[in-house]
């Protein structure tokens, strides 16, 4: 399986990519725990670059596990964690459809990842293994595109990072036929030691779900 992240995880947080789930999982927390939410054992389903993993560990106290796919996302996660000794903050390399080695864990998160999944097959697996880690009575708090929210996405192009030393533009095309959101990312980056530019070029395509397929998909599970 290809690693699109490959190209983006140096790029990831300085062009914004990282800053929705650092920002919200604060608030997450906070709401959790004005609903009676008690627990310290937290997992981060597709953590990226480990920002929110890491808040999770190091201000919240949280014992926090991050799952993701990408080797070049958990590189930069791993220097993020590197600074901070003495947390309890592990990262593993996995697909969340499948994740294997976790026990009695009390919450589970997945902040811009779902849409990522190709099938509603796929949600439904990652939803199991879930449903598998988590003790009775705890969470899954997620987020997710809709379909209209991906299409009014459609045609717009954004200069996400301009600076002396890396420029990333980002482009975005809806499919209709398929209820997806094609983004490019194309990252200039002046290289240190040879005075040149680098071109990288990545895609992730966010898939359209039917909320009331959704919804369905959760009761069952």
């Amino acid at each position: 399986m290809s690693d699109e992240y490959a190209a983006l995880a140096p790029f990831y947080d300085p062009i914004g990519m990282s800053a929705f789930a650092e920002s919200i999982t604060p608030d997450v927390i906070r709401f959790v725990q004005a609903n009676d939410w008690i627990g310290r054992r937290v997992v981060d389903l597709g953590c990226g670059t480990g920002k929110a993993a890491h808040w999770l560990a190091k201000q919240g106290g949280y014992n926090t596990t991050g799952i993701d796919q990408s080797p070049a996302m958990l590189t930069q996660a791993r220097k993020l964690s590197a600074s901070a000794q003495g947390i309890g903050l592990t990262f593993v390399e996995g697909d969340i459809r499948a994740i294997s080695g976790l026990l009695h864990v009390e919450l589970a998160l997945a902040f811009d990842v779902f849409n990522e999944l190709a099938t509603m097959r796929d949600l439904e697996q990652v939803l199991q293994s879930v449903v598998a880690l988590l003790d009775p009575g705890k969470l899954l708090v997620f987020d997710l595109h809709t379909i209209a929210g991906l299409a009014a996405q459609d045609a717009i192009n954004t200069i996400l990072h301009d600076t002396e030393r890396l420029f990333v533009l980002q482009t975005q095309q809806f499919d209709y036929d398929r209820q997806s959101l094609t983004q490019t990312y194309r990252a200039f980056a002046a290289e240190a030691r040879s005075g040149t530019w680098a071109h990288r070029r990545a895609e992730r395509t966010l898939r359209g779900f039917p909320v009331p397929a959704v919804l369905a998909l959760l009761t069952r599970v």
